[in-house]
């Protein structure tokens, strides 16, 4: 089931003000002294609960200006026109644009190329004669100052060209003056040998900065294996450099850029486990959600009982979540406990395994040896052994299609894998050589 982030909003991005320095010093806002640059309207403007107004509502913050491209019917076929913008919408002049070609050929192999120009005093560079094959897409990017702005993926149309508007904005490495807030989800998925989880977040610049972060970590839990970053078209993303924590990367411009990652844990099979996981820093929202059969049991310290759903699949959802009000603490990591898992026994490869050894056993004593020095064993019904055989291998091949699917762990793998090909030969060495 495709996991999805929490729908987009400005509504408490505010309360990340409580973990800033400034916000602890001062319990209220001098209406004489002027507010820093960027900074959202505060009293008239918030509601009657303390939080900032939303998108649309008069003195809420105004929208970003938007990155945009669109056919250029005016631009002859195989080129593309950049416009290159500050956050005030003035033209940028003389600043080095990149086209990155993207070429995806299934039987060449994909590969790669890049463009360079700069822009002119209309802050406009024009790429041309490219192709507008299906096999080939470029992006259009700048950078300034360590951040890096880029264009979505563009596809050329065969009878007209693209126009595309970039803006670049100032840099800040300082996450309080970038008035930047997150809000996100983290799934829990108990499985057969591991607890798979994954994390989602959507990052709000609501400034006038883009924010590139500078070692800025999240904390994985011990023993965090599997790690995987989200799909993501921009350079916003998390990163594992090692074995240790992750590392939120890329530039954040005003406006939304979500972000996630995914990892496993070892499941010990015992009928309680609690996950500490680790957060990014100015989290304002946070659902968990846990998918669990009947039965089980979702708690996260600090946060409402869970509530039942169905999820889109069919599956058992338990789901809580929490919004901070001002003057909260920040949520630097979330402990999520799970109750009532379920404790397998042998399990289902096991009894599998047991059943094929015992009917190899079963051959055996069907055929005992004669008495004597020239005792042989009488032929053996060749027909129990094939069907025997076929057993095991119908096991084998419905265990590589739930490693294949992710359902049961490595560890199971190997150890059924290994038990079923010795029940196979096992089997084998039953035959009598003609």
């Amino acid at each position: 089931m495709k996991r999805t982030l929490i729908a987009s909003s400005a509504l408490a991005l505010l309360t990340l003000f409580a973990s800033s320095p400034e916000a602890r010093a001062q319990t209220a806002v001098d209406p004489d002294e002027p507010l820093p640059a960027g900074h959202p309207p505060v009293g008239a403007d918030d509601d009657a609960n303390g939080e900032a107004a939303p998108p649309g509502h008069p003195g809420a913050m105004p929208e970003p200006p938007q990155d945009r491209s669109s056919p250029a019917p005016d631009l002859r076929a195989g080129t593309i026109e950049v416009h290159l913008h500050d956050g005030k919408e003035q033209p940028i002049a003389g600043m080095a644009v990149r086209l990155s070609v993207m070429k995806q050929d299934v039987a060449e192999g994909d590969s790669r190329s890049e463009h360079t120009g700069i822009t002119d005093a209309r802050g406009v560079v024009l790429f041309d004669g490219l192709s507008n094959e299906s096999a080939y897409s470029y992006r259009v990017s700048a950078s300034k100052d360590g951040g890096e702005f880029a264009s979505e993926p563009i596809h050329l149309g065969e009878t007209a060209g693209e126009r595309v508007l970039l803006h670049v904005f100032p840099v800040t490495r300082d996450l309080h003056e970038a008035l930047v807030g997150m809000r996100g989800v983290v799934f829990v998925q108990p499985r057969e040998d591991v607890f798979h989880v994954e994390a989602n977040f959507q990052v709000l610049n609501i400034g006038t900065q883009a924010w590139v972060p500078s070692s800025v970590h999240i904390a994985l839990p011990s023993g965090a294996k599997a790690f995987r970053a989200g799909d993501s078209t921009s350079d916003a993303r998390v990163e594992r450099p090692g074995s240790g924590d992750a590392e939120l990367l890329g530039t954040y411009s005003p406006g939304q850029r979500e972000v996630g990652y995914q990892f496993q844990l070892d499941n010990d099979h015992e009928s309680r486990r609690t996950l500490r996981i680790g957060l990014p820093p100015h989290l304002a929202e946070l659902r968990v959600v846990a998918e669990g059969a009947r039965g089980m049991v979702l708690s996260a310290e600090g946060f409402p009982a869970a509530e039942p759903m169905e999820g889109q699949d069919g599956s058992r959802l338990l789901v809580t979540g929490r919004r901070l009000a001002r003057g909260e603490p920040a949520l630097d990591f979330v402990e999520i406990t799970l109750d009532n898992l379920p404790v397998p026994s042998a399990g289902r490869w096991y009894a599998v395994v047991m059943a094929a050894g015992l009917a190899v056993l079963g051959l055996v004593a069907a055929f005992p040896r004669r008495k004597g020095a020239d005792a042989r064993r009488k032929p053996i019904d060749e027909v129990e052994v094939d069907e025997a055989q076929d057993l095991v291998l119908d096991e084998l091949v419905a265990l590589e299609k739930l490693r294949r699917d992710e359902r049961i762990g490595p560890r199971t793998y190997e150890e059924t894998r290994v038990e079923l090909l010795d029940a196979l030969a096992r089997l084998e060495a039953q035959r009598i050589p003609a």
